[in-house]
């Protein structure tokens, strides 16, 4: 259940924190007292697949110190 006051003293939330997949907020900040709610975390989007990241090249001259060190 989402929170839509502040537990602490009852303040109005705002979001603090987005899904990077759905853009709804994940987490909230009390404007009065500073106060973040837990990260209520997306079962969908979490289980959404990620892409992979594709390895970038690195250049010549940092694979030579790569080996040296």
């Amino acid at each position: 259940m989402p929170d839509e006051s502040c537990r602490r003293c009852g303040g109005q939330l705002k979001n603090c924190t987005i899904c990077a997949e759905c853009r709804d907020a994940v987490s909230l900040v009390c404007v009065q007292c500073g106060t973040r709610t837990k990260e209520q975390i997306h079962s969908l989007c979490f289980m959404a697949e990620i892409p992979k990241i594709e390895e970038a090249t690195v250049p010549k001259i940092f694979q030579r110190q790569i080996i040296a060190a």
